[in-house]
Formats: structure tokens, sequence, C-alpha cells
């Protein structure tokens, strides 16, 4: 395949606080993920605002996206979720949303579906 395109995927969304992310990484990678990409940003919800010297603080965050196929979903949110206690108030947050096609990642060829671009073009 010259063009090689992974079809059913998701991208796993885990928000948490700066410095969490690789252990987040971690967890999703001893669930079978190959690995994740970890940005850093900062909240802007009502209960992430602090105050100090008057100053208002706002918290960094790690959001990490780790790519995995759709039948590892559940299984890499559950580790992440455990890893993290996520069930505890301010612990984060890790959502999945649907990958319709991905180009251009390392491991293309251990996904599940793996067609050429050509293929879809047809």
């Amino acid at each position: 395949m010259n063009k090689p395109v992974a079809l059913n995927l998701e991208m796993i969304i885990t928000i948490v606080e700066r410095g969490i992310g690789d252990a987040v990484i971690e967890y999703s990678k001893q669930a079978g993920a190959n690995g994740g990409t970890l940005l850093h940003g900062k909240g802007s919800g009502s209960h992430d605002k602090g105050r100090f010297f008057g100053i208002e603080i706002e918290p960094e965050k790690d959001i990490v996206l780790t790519l995995v196929p759709d039948s590892l979903t559940n299984e890499v949110m559950d580790a992440i979720g455990k890893g993290i206690k996520i069930n505890e108030p301010g612990n984060g947050i890790c959502f999945s949303i649907d990958i319709d096609k991905v180009m251009g990642i390392t491991e293309i060829n251990s996904y599940r579906k793996v067609v050429d671009m050509d293929q879809l073009l047809d």
C-alpha cells in the first residue's frame, strides 16, 4: 500500500490537571493503546479559577489524545478511569469520539482495518 488509511478508530480525549498526562498515557498503553499525544491547555470552568493575592489564576491542564481501534475504546477508557480515579471530583474528564479515517501514523498497519487511499477514491 502506497497510502495506507486506517478505518474504524476512535479518539479518547482525557483532560486532567497538569502533570497527570504522562500517567494517562501509561494507563492507555497498559490497556493496549500504542501511545498518545500530550497537549497543554488551561481550564476555564467556574470551578477551575482560584485567587492568589487578588489575582485570578486559571490552572493549567494536560490534554491527552489517544487514537485506538474502536474495539479497544472501552478497555482503554476503563484503564484510564481507574488509574486516575476519574470518578472523584476534580480528577478530570475522559470521552471518546469516532474517527472516520486516519493517515500518517507510524503504527498504521497494527490497526484492524487498513485500506489504500486509492481504494477510497474509486
